[in-house]
């Protein structure tokens, strides 16, 4: 809260005579002595609205916002929004900032005329006092009543006793002689459109986006030298409270809305005039976003302020203004992408059917376009258009966000003076996950809606490495991302555009990364969420975007480099650690890449040609003499086990099933090079397979056959021990081949040892 309005909240208290006297300083302020307000009731005709009757100058601010808590109702709550619009704004600028909690849980069962009421507050109460008020409001939010019922800003506990006062004594609750006494509370359960099992999550979401749009209202009618202090105040409440609500589309819509409200200058409504028949000067009407529209009254205050700022200083807080809106924004698509209750469709299998059709099942197809014609992607399209839309008018420069971030990390930021509030732009961090996530959204929002969009639409604006580095970064720092399906996607849908998006053109290849370290760093992302990621979707688009990765974009070192450190699978090598449960599955992914190098197929040469030179394409068959050691390590498969010990048969059985698959495309790939031994040199079909010297080729291939014959001989044993296994279940029913899986060793899997093993054997037997 501002330093300079923390004693705001009790300046119109000073107008009632009640509190003249010091034995009145310690009496709670919605407590009025009984013996005056009986006086005051009993002038008051039983036949007349207490509201118009005890009307000021009728009684005092005080005396008024008392029977307000015991006489305001639904029903008599257009009462309120007519006296409140009837003067000059002295009332609304009185008491409007402690009827927040009178007119807010009426939002429940009377939304039009509650709306009204905060809305008149807003244009016509005083600005400075009510954004204190909302932002207290917005506080309570999301928390347990008991925590909502503590309220900080009417308990005075922690007031200093001076010296020779006596210590306060709390009276208790105090009634009004001779006034009934039906609370709010009572007013609203005997309400006809009351719901007893109504929600508490959907009536705090609604008041959530009635303070919001409060906030839209209040902000942009303070004029003071510092209003950067108001925003400081009130827009980390309502970014707390948006995170312990549910983060609905619907919540959302309303930040963006009000975001926009803070820095779109309006032309300014007339001033309204008091008329002496009575009639009222403004009128409420609805503009299309559904707001009611009246003329706000101007800041009460701002003539009390002595000159105006130097224009340094003004410049130093529109510059602050608008870091902290777009700092907000970076935060909001951060919360709501990784945690919002509410589904979102896949962007990066939305990207691969529009341009490559033919990656995609025609099962996935027909789903996907089930999802796109969904209410909820509808809304969730819509959305991501608004949140490109802010950044706009926000300012957003999202390419030199991430630029000036890159060059700042990881040096920490320069020690300043400490302050309540922020005083220079450089004080605010942006998100830099949210500054990724706007970015992808944008780059999706451009590819989905240009006609011919191509890898060098992205280049053209922003340097690929700095996307690359950020991503590589903010996936290894930030924990909540890599357990996001939401942000995930939107990540890869990002690397997809970079990657995998057609060239210029059929003959020009397009941008091509050159730092090694960066790709590998990349490939070690996609990596890490093909092995941990629990979407078997997001792990297929990382395993596809990576082999556009390895074959379009490395250099021959740097592919040789990242199979070579998979299939190590050491913490030293250029890729992280491999997750021990997907370690044969990401070895046997490696493998083949290294089969497509060798042995490309059309779409693997069409990959090639688009980013790398004709010498630079493909990998010459000498390289499995070179991995020979780590293709068929034949010592690292565990023995087939034997009844001696359960516990060590569980034990190699678990270690086999993990590494099965690495082993089922290590005996493909051996097939392979037996018949090119067998044709003594490369297939005719290879590229960058020939090589000058041909006895050093077949010298290589020799060593490979050697090993892989000892290879092949151990998993002949591991698949008679599992076929055995799986005979004997049946004819013995012991129930270990009737299910989908053998010791942990699911059938299809079985069959497709058995299958490599024969043909291999087969191969190997004939090139001998």
């Amino acid at each position: 809260m501002p330093s300079d309005l923390q004693s705001r909240k009790t300046k119109s208290y000073s107008q009632s005579p009640y509190l003249k006297s010091p034995m009145y300083a310690s009496v709670n302020m919605v407590s009025v002595e009984a013996t005056t307000s009986g006086e005051m009731a009993a002038s008051v005709r039983q036949t007349e609205d207490p509201l118009i009757a005890a009307l000021p100058p009728n009684t005092d601010y005080i005396t008024y916002l008392t029977i307000l808590e015991y006489q305001l109702t639904p029903q008599n709550l257009s009462t309120l929004n007519r006296l409140l619009q009837d003067d000059d704004g002295t009332l609304a600028a009185e008491i409007g900032w402690d009827l927040l909690k009178l007119v807010l849980p009426m939002l429940r069962v009377e939304p039009d005329k509650a709306r009204e009421c905060l809305d008149i507050i807003a244009r016509r109460g005083n600005p400075r006092e009510v954004i204190i008020r909302v932002a207290e409001e917005l506080e309570r939010l999301g928390h347990d009543e008991s925590d909502a019922e503590a309220d900080p800003a009417e308990n005075d506990d922690d007031l200093p006793t001076f010296v020779g006062e006596a210590p306060r004594v709390h009276l208790g609750d105090m009634a009004l002689r001779g006034m009934p006494k039906p609370s709010i509370h009572e007013a609203l359960v005997n309400h006809p459109e009351h719901e007893e099992d109504g929600p508490d999550a959907v009536v705090e979401e609604v008041n959530f986006r009635a303070l919001l749009n409060m906030l839209g209202l209040l902000h942009p009618r303070i004029k003071t030298a510092y209003p950067s202090r108001f925003l400081a105040t009130s827009l980390p409440a309502a970014l707390s409270a948006y995170r312990r609500l549910s983060m609905n589309t619907e919540s959302t819509f309303s930040f963006l809305r009000t975001l926009t409200k803070l820095v779109t200058k309006k032309r300014p409504a007339l001033p309204p005039r008091v008329s002496t028949s009575n009639v009222l000067s403004t009128t409420s009407t609805n503009d299309t976003s559904g707001d009611i529209v009246s003329a706000p009254l101007p800041d009460p205050e701002y003539k009390t302020e002595t000159g105006t700022a130097p224009r340094a200083v003004a410049d130093n807080e529109a510059a602050i203004n608008q870091r902290l809106v777009q700092a907000v924004l970076l935060e909001v698509i951060d919360e709501y992408t990784a945690a919002s209750s509410d589904p979102q469709p896949p962007l990066t299998a939305r990207l691969r059917v529009e341009f490559e059709p033919h990656s995609v099942t025609s099962l996935r197809r027909s789903q996907l376009d089930t999802l796109t014609r969904n209410e909820h992607a509808r809304r969730a399209d819509n959305l991501r258009r608004t949140f490109m839309t802010t950044s706009q008018d926000l300012k957003l420069d999202i390419d030199t966000a991430i630029r000036k971030h890159n060059e700042v990390y990881p040096e920490e930021p320069v020690a300043e003076e400490d302050n309540d509030y922020p005083t220079s732009p450089s004080q605010i961090p942006f998100s830099a996950t949210g500054l990724l996530l706007m970015y992808s959204a944008q780059q999706y929002s451009e590819a989905t809606s240009k006609q011919a969009f191509t890898a060098a639409d992205m280049n053209s604006r922003i340097n690929i490495n700095q996307v690359l580095e950020a991503i590589d970064r903010q996936y290894e720092s930030d924990t909540r991302l890599r357990h996001s399906a939401p942000a995930i996607d939107s990540i890869l849908s990002l690397l997809y555009l970079i990657f995998c998006t057609p060239p210029t053109s059929s003959n020009t290849p397009t941008h091509s990364v050159e730092d090694e370290t960066l790709l590998l760093a990349t490939c070690n992302t996609l990596q890490d969420i093909f092995t941990s990621c629990p979407d078997t979707d997001l792990r297929d688009n990382a395993y596809h975007i990576a082999t556009h990765l390895v074959h379009g974009h490395c250099q021959r070192n740097t592919r040789l480099k990242a199979m070579k450190g998979i299939l190590e699978a050491d913490v030293t090598a250029a890729v992280s650690p491999i997750h021990e449960a997907q370690a044969g599955n990401l070895k046997s992914i490696a493998v083949d890449w290294l089969k497509d190098e060798i042995y490309p197929t059309q779409a693997i040469q069409q990959m090639m040609s688009r980013t790398l030179d004709e010498e630079d394409r493909g990998l010459p068959l000498s390289v499995v003499a070179e991995l020979a050691e780590l293709l068929f390590p034949a010592k690292q498969i565990p023995d087939v086990p034997d009844s001696s010990s359960e516990q060590d048969r569980e034990q190699a059985m678990e270690g086999f099933a993990a590494e099965l698959p690495f082993y089922i495309s290590s005996l493909n790939l051996l097939c392979l090079v037996a018949r090119s031994h067998e044709e003594q040199g490369p297939s005719e079909g290879s590229v960058g397979g020939t090589v000058s010297d041909v006895s050093a080729v077949e010298a290589g291939l020799d060593v490979v056959l050697v090993r892989g014959e000892v290879m092949l001989a151990t998993l002949e044993r591991w698949k008679d021990y599992l076929v055995g296994r799986m005979s004997k279940g049946e004819t013995a029913g012991t129930g270990e081949g009737n299910g989908l899986e053998v010791d942990g060793i699911s059938l299809p899997d079985i069959f497709a040892l058995e299958d490599a093993v024969g043909r291999t054997r087969e191969m190997l037997q004939a090139e001998s």
